[in-house]
């Protein structure tokens, strides 16, 4: 499959597009993690069975426009960006497969949504990250005092110039999983804006630093998801060696492996395994897109 670059029209500028196969094959929308690209995928989807794959940038990743400016920016507000895209190539039902947060936004589409989802991968994720009630103030305190901070500093400064490859060693200093060079590369190619003299911007909304979650804590969130629960079969993968994650949201996945729907496999890796080792990914995925839903 050789990919191709879209751009769809959004209420508040584009929303940037990578897609790999033919519109008339079974339709995969492809989300990436926070701070990352629709680049996340380019060593996967070549492994995996013959689809339509729509890779996503989220607006203020990648080539995407920025939500519009100021507010904090809110999980819920990315619901927009499936329906748009979707409605685009008039699919009324598909495949999500989502990495970290865009996982996570996957979840929360499916909750909403449960009749345009007809399977749900998420890659080395849970769940929003679950809180106690007590940080409920504090939480929203200190989000909202660094939205003000990103706010008067990018009013007042420039954003620093790197060279590409200065952009490549941030993104791996930067990174709190171990991510390889060629990972870097990869994300780094669709999240850089020329500005003259072979120096380079980052094209990432500042605003994602401080991206605000629903607040819940673990009984609330358990309960939503018993009210509004995923009706599609679901494959979680989890990177072993991620097992920070794995501890502290250990009551939604002690209540996703009673649900039949569910099927959770763990691999060799960090949490950026399907960036830095696709191979291992792929055979999962594989077997659960090819899976009927009569087998789960």
């Amino acid at each position: 499959m050789e990919p191709r670059e879209l751009d769809i029209e959004a209420p508040w500028g584009k929303i940037a597009v990578k897609l790999w196969g033919n519109q008339n094959d079974q339709p995969v929308l492809t989300i990436h993690g926070l701070m990352d690209n629709a680049g996340s995928f380019d060593g996967l989807i070549p492994l995996l069975p013959k689809h339509f794959y729509i890779c996503i940038d989220l607006p203020g990743h990648g080539k995407s426009s920025h939500f519009p400016p100021y507010l904090p920016i809110h999980s819920e507000d990315y619901i927009m960006t499936y329906t748009i895209v979707m409605e685009h190539f008039k699919k009324e039902k598909f495949i999500i497969m989502g990495h970290s947060y865009g996982a996570q936004l996957g979840v929360l589409y499916s909750q909403i949504y449960p009749e345009k989802v007809e399977k749900l991968i998420i890659l080395d994720s849970v769940y929003f990250m679950i809180r106690q009630v007590k940080y409920f103030k504090e939480d929203l305190e200190q989000k909202y005092d660094t939205i003000l901070k990103l706010n008067t500093k990018q009013k007042n400064s420039k954003p620093p110039a790197y060279t590409y490859e200065e952009a490549v060693e941030r993104i791996m200093k930067q990174r709190p999983f171990p991510l390889t060079p060629q990972g870097a590369r990869i994300l780094v190619e669709r999240m850089l804006v020329p500005i003259g003299d072979n120096k380079y911007n980052f094209s990432i909304d500042q605003r994602l630093k401080v991206v605000m979650n629903p607040v819940r804590d673990a009984k609330l969130a358990i309960k939503t998801l018993t009210n509004f629960p995923i009706m599609c079969p679901v494959l979680i993968i989890f990177a072993k060696d991620n097992y920070i994650q794995r501890y502290l949201m250990q009551p939604i996945i002690i209540f996703y492996k009673k649900q039949k729907n569910f099927t959770i496999k763990f691999i060799s890796g960090h949490h950026d395994v399907h960036l830095n080792t696709p191979e291992l990914v792929a055979p999962l995925v594989t077997k659960f897109m090819n899976e009927q839903k009569s087998k789960l």
